[in-house]
């Protein structure tokens, strides 16, 4: 059959799909408002398709269907990701908690969908994807969908949207540029050994600036760092929003490590934990680690070829270098935009003392306080609980999704001035 025939025929398979999953049942409506953008996308694609096979070109016909084929193939994935937004596994108490948090940091344009994700990390779709602007999607690990206490984990995906939002890369592209220019002159030993070939050239300002070489060499050190540099602001957004148990769900979650090696996208885990327990402002002793970095492997090494591992250790430096002033900005930001969502001591205690008495809080004061709360019991609690009959996860994640139904009912009544 015609490609232009097979392409139609799939484009007809996918919007017919769409609209069985318009027939679901969704908790929240920012579900179905991301699925009819889907499908309005994808009618469109079949108009396009038929005005190409109108003007009878083969060439344009083929690409078309390329077109077609590829964003089907980009798409797919984010219908199985609503879909699964629909499953009762997901921790729906939270979702409205997270949706003020957004809106804050994003501003009341931003929509929220929360699913599960066969994926061991969690995830976010960044608010990039063309089809569906301004959605935040978070995806929590499938089998921790019901584990409450890695909820935080959530607020370094939300880093990423505010990253786009408030387009930091464009904000770090300039100070990270001068910065790989700086690398290159103080290491210009390395750069030669990885480049023998360029070993001629000198590490001078017009040289930097003028060379195409280096020029290219510059622009993919910055592209490195500015990846490193936003998953650095993004754990720095998830401790100043959530405290104590970020670094609690960082831990429980990723550490000692995932083996096989790091992804130059990111820095090191251990440069993460490093991160945390230098700028994030808590006294991580006083939490149970005596050692908070070293909790985790080392895996800043990395098999490369020279050229590759003098552009990664390039970005790695200049990253570092930047971790503090990031944990900076992050909070100050934080603080500007959300100061009535960030943990506090008090707020803590408070609802502490009612799971201690096993019951959800009363009249929490945030998520952070119920999620930090949740883990100060975990960890105060948890070496004497009897899990003879019920594991200490679930029972402790029950009442915090009690104490967040909570926060999200006298939201509402405040809401309605009651």
């Amino acid at each position: 059959m015609p490609v232009e025939y097979n392409t139609h025929k799939k484009l007809d398979a996918l919007i017919l799909q769409i609209d069985r999953l318009l027939l679901s049942d969704f908790p929240h409506e920012d579900t179905s408002a991301a699925l009819n953008l889907m499908r309005e996308y994808f009618i469109d694609q079949k108009a396009r398709l038929t005005k190409s096979i109108a003007l009878a070109d083969p060439k344009i016909i083929s690409q078309a269907c390329v077109t077609i084929n590829e964003r089907i193939y980009s798409y797919l994935p984010l219908l199985g990701f609503l879909l699964r937004s629909t499953n009762v596994r997901n921790s729906f108490e939270s979702y409205d908690a997270f949706v003020q948090i957004a809106h804050g940091l994003i501003g009341d344009h931003a929509k929220v969908v929360m699913s599960s994700e066969w994926d061991f990390s969690p995830l976010t779709y960044p608010m990039t994807v063309s089809v569906l602007p301004n959605f935040v999607l978070l995806g929590m690990p499938t089998p921790e969908s019901a584990n409450a206490l890695i909820l935080p984990l959530a607020g370094h995906e939300l880093g990423h949207s505010v990253w786009v939002s408030e387009d930091l890369e464009a904000s770090y592209s300039t100070q990270l540029e001068d910065q790989a220019r700086e690398y290159l002159k103080k290491n210009w030993s390395d750069f030669k050994r990885a480049f023998p070939e360029h070993g001629h050239l000198q590490p001078t300002d017009e040289e930097l600036s003028n060379n195409i070489f280096l020029a290219h060499l510059t622009a993919d050190i910055v592209n490195l760092a500015s990846s490193q540099v936003e998953e650095t602001f993004c754990d720095a957004i998830g401790v100043a929003v959530f405290g104590k148990s970020y670094i609690h769900s960082f831990h429980y979650l990723l550490a000692p490590g995932l083996g096989g090696g790091r992804s130059p996208h990111y820095p090191p885990i251990r440069s993460r934990a490093t991160f945390m327990k230098d700028y994030g402002g808590m006294d991580l002793l006083s939490l149970g680690y005596s050692d908070y970095a070293k909790e985790f492997d080392d895996d800043g090494s990395i098999s490369l070829p020279p050229r590759d591992a003098f552009l990664l250790k390039s970005a790695d430096a200049i990253s570092h270098d930047q971790a503090s002033l990031i944990y900076q900005e992050a909070k100050a930001f934080a603080l500007s935009k959300i100061p009535q969502h960030l943990p506090t001591e008090e707020g803590e205690l408070e609802v502490y003392k009612m799971y201690k008495s096993n019951i959800p809080a009363r009249a929490p004061r945030s998520l952070a306080d119920i999620l930090n709360a949740g883990w100060a019991y975990v960890i105060n609690e948890g070496p004497q609980f009897d899990e003879t009959h019920r594991p200490l996860f679930n029972w402790i994640s029950e009442l915090m999704l009690k104490s967040i139904e909570v926060l999200e009912f006298r939201r509402r009544l405040a809401d309605a001035g009651l």
